[in-house]
């Protein structure tokens, strides 16, 4: 039965090749391109069946016709917004191995009907090292973390979907970044049939009028694409609530975690804002969660909101979770929170400064980040995963809060350093210096001040060494710098680290700063 079926479908397709083999590449491209998801079942059959090129010209020209919602006028309201959700789906949702996001899943919903009302994503919790005695576990947590959903919730969804709200949701099986649409109580045929449908305000039109061909044969001035679906309100009561009490000071679940933030730039230029959650032991939180979270502007304004299911991550003792957001220049003050079973547990908030975009190609340096916890990624990261440096994992201890058994990690991220030529051997004859990598040359000076819990001051200085600055593997021209300061003869106290870094090449310096307490 499969043999026949593929031969049919064999046949099938030969006879398709046959009847359009006179067009031309255009219109071939055409019809095999994102349009093909607005044709009904006739306009597909007909298409079939067209030999030249003057008739697939008329049956575009009475394609658009048959949609243009203004037909006394020269302008296509329908098909410049179609033609904008195109180029938005290309420049937005790519999928693997170079697919055309207007040809993804996601771009093909995108293209049918339009930007849902909010998306939802799953968490990028890490899971532990993979055992046997955890396999099934992570295994099942694979299965849910990389998710998105675009729900479909207004004045029409009931007419296309038959629900009142709509729940598409994409699912990335092998962390590839290819989101296939999931199956679902939704019948897909026919809501993209009920769409297609409502799209055609003249179904009895047989040729396209004079005015509308004209219209489709003029230039039209290139549509902006449609801006992104940006969630900017919590949707749950008691998240809502929770925020405007810490707004007005009252926060019942203080010390329960702790928020760390950055501002990062990809090597190809993405600007990415990385969101963590540091959650110590003590506060009896673990597992499952609901991590939220809502970030104002300075005027006080929303400018981002987001909810999502996800798993908290051991860290030594502690655990953490985090994500990364897409947000605007300016201040910033995000209150970020977990949940269990629909209660606020924890809830915390950071102010944040952002440049918003951040240029790939200046020599920069990233905050300072102080941590417990590096270890080596066991998978590709993403480009824009939280705190993830070249396949190397830093976790933020965002309480800053040390024992003397701890050794306190340092770590920061240098864009485009001064690079030196390579040394060679004296009286080596230079042969292909390309085999041999040009390496950034930089100096750290560390300073640690502090008062120990007794009162006593505290001062200790290293002088400046040189320090071998590690190129990010996948990352060109980034590259990362740490090391551990071993506690033991710290005294319980206040301290702050202060570390200056040279390029000795490009002759610049930086001077990151932070606080920590080492407690018994």
């Amino acid at each position: 039965m499969k043999l026949r079926m593929f031969v049919t479908a064999a046949v099938l397709v030969c006879l398709a090749v046959t009847a359009i083999a006179d067009l031309s590449p255009t219109f071939i491209e055409w019809a095999q391109g994102p349009y093909q998801f607005l044709m009904t079942k006739e306009e597909a059959a007909t298409w079939k069946t067209l030999k030249t090129d003057a008739e697939a010209k008329a049956f575009i020209d009475l394609f658009w016709a048959r949609r243009d919602p203004t037909p006394a006028t020269p302008a296509n309201e329908y098909r410049m917004e179609v033609e904008a959700r195109i180029q938005n789906a290309d420049k937005n949702l790519a999928g693997a191995e170079r697919i055309k996001g207007s040809m993804t899943d996601r771009g093909k919903t995108f293209i049918i009907y339009g930007s849902p009302k909010r998306m939802e994503r799953s968490g990028d919790a890490r899971t532990p090292a993979l055992t046997e005695e955890n396999r099934d576990l992570q295994e099942t947590q694979r299965e849910t973390q990389n998710w998105i959903n675009w729900i479909y919730e207004d004045a029409t969804t009931k007419e296309i979907f038959g629900v009142g709200r709509a729940q598409v949701r994409f699912v990335d099986r092998f962390s590839r970044d290819e989101f296939k649409l999931e199956r679902s109580s939704i019948d897909f045929a026919k809501s993209q049939a009920r769409m297609i449908a409502k799209t055609i305000t003249q179904p009895d039109l047989k040729a396209a009028p004079t005015l509308a061909a004209a219209a489709a044969q003029a230039p039209q001035p290139a549509a902006a694409p449609a801006a992104p679906v940006i969630q900017t309100e919590l949707t749950t009561d008691a998240f809502k609530s929770a925020v405007a009490d810490l707004e007005a000071k009252k926060n019942p679940f203080d010390n329960k975690a702790y928020a760390t933030w950055g501002e990062y730039v990809t090597s190809y230029g993405q600007t990415f804002v990385p969101i963590g959650l540091y959650v110590p032991k003590a506060s009896g939180i673990s597992g499952d969660v609901t991590f939220f979270g809502v970030v104002k502007d300075a005027t006080g304004k929303n400018v981002l909101a987001f909810e999502q299911p996800a798993m908290l991550v051991a860290t030594k003792d502690d655990f953490f979770i985090d994500k990364s957001l897409s947000l605007p220049a300016g201040k910033h003050r995000g209150v970020f929170g977990l949940a269990k079973s629909g209660a606020v547990v924890a809830l915390t908030s950071a102010d944040m400064d952002l440049v918003g975009t951040l240029d790939k190609d200046a020599t920069a340096i990233s905050q300072l980040i102080l941590s417990n916890n590096i270890y080596p990624l066991t998978e590709s990261q993403k480009a824009d995963d939280p705190f993830a440096f070249g396949g190397v994992r830093v976790v933020p201890k965002a309480d800053r809060v040390f024992r003397p058994s701890d050794e306190l990690w340092f770590f920061f991220e240098l864009r485009n350093p001064g690079l030196a030529e390579p040394a060679l051997p004296e009286g080596t004859v230079p042969v292909n210096t390309a085999e041999v990598p040009r390496m950034p040359k930089i100096q750290v000076k560390m300073d640690v001040a502090g008062t120990t819990a007794d009162g006593k001051p505290v001062k200790m200085a290293a002088p400046p060494r040189e320090a071998e600055a590690v190129e990010m593997k996948g990352v060109p021209g980034h590259y990362g710098l740490g090391n551990a300061i071993p506690l033991e003869t710290f005294k319980p106290g206040d301290y702050t680290f202060t570390i200056k870094v040279i390029d000795t090449i490009k002759k610049t310096s930086y001077t990151l700063t932070d606080k920590f307490k080492v407690v018994q």
